[in-house]
């Protein structure tokens, strides 16, 4: 159905929010057709053998996940979840009041698999707020790269029973020197790992820690092709988010299958 009615506007419109909208209206109405998640979870299963990763001591089933800007709510994780990601990554979340929205709708309708929360600001109090409904944090430094604020963060972590790990996402644009300097601070200060945005960082990354940092690559991924190079790079887990808005949810599958593939 998508492929059918969506996937022709999705590719004809260059903004990329705007067709980001139209793909996120289909989910929310396929969502609540009677019997539409166990429908679109027999339909994208995407469970094969031998792609299981455990990746910051939690085990995903695939290395597929869904990259933060799509549900920028927390409206429609499992939706999305259902159409064979292993994990969701819901926001980014500017302040506390917009996840505490979100938090509300995940008290409501709990996560059926991983879930993670893309924080940008008010991080420190974003962060305890979500910490019990969330299994994983991405602190999201793109327009501010200050790894001060991870100082707060780590330190409110052991006040907590359990461990969540906290990943740090840098822009596209960072210089070498100061990705060395993210590097360095994760390796010294228990940040679990780094999510990139570029092949050549992930490679870098990867060179660097001596792939004791697992990386998640958020680089446009739009093609199988495309998803291979960056666990190739070094990527532990890879994120999709205008790939499937363009090419629909037939791409999950389409990775998983060309991943399988070039194992055997």
């Amino acid at each position: 159905m998508y492929s059918f009615l969506i996937r022709p506007l999705t590719k004809r419109i260059k903004d990329n929010d705007r067709a980001s909208a139209i793909a996120l209206r289909y989910f929310k109405f396929e969502g609540k057709i009677p019997g539409g998640r166990f429908v679109s979870r027999i339909i994208h299963g995407n469970r094969p053998v031998g792609l299981e990763k455990e990746v910051f001591g939690l085990d995903f089933y695939n290395p597929v996940g869904l990259g933060a800007g799509l549900d920028v709510a927390g409206e429609l994780y499992n939706d999305l979840n259902d159409l064979g990601f292993s994990f969701v990554e819901i926001g980014p979340f500017a302040d506390f009041k917009a996840i505490r929205r979100a938090i509300a709708k995940i008290q409501q309708d709990p996560q059926n698999d991983i879930l993670a929360a893309c924080i940008s600001g008010d991080h420190l109090r974003s962060f305890c707020l979500a910490y019990d409904f969330c299994d994983f944090f991405v602190i999201d430094i793109s327009d501010n790269p200050d790894m001060d604020i991870f100082d707060e963060i780590l330190d409110a972590r052991l006040s907590y029973e359990s461990y969540k790990p906290v990943v740090v996402k840098i822009a596209e644009n960072t210089p070498l020197d100061a990705q060395d300097d993210v590097i360095d601070y994760c390796l010294l200060n228990s940040v679990d790992g780094i999510e990139a945005r570029s092949v050549e960082q992930i490679r870098h990354i990867s060179s660097r820690s001596k792939g004791r940092l697992p990386v998640i690559a958020n680089c446009h991924i739009k093609t199988p092709v495309q998803a291979a190079e960056a666990l190739d790079a070094g990527a532990s887990l890879i994120e999709v988010r205008m790939g499937l808005v363009r090419e629909g949810p037939r791409l999950v599958g389409k990775i998983l299958k060309h991943l399988a593939n070039k194992a055997k």
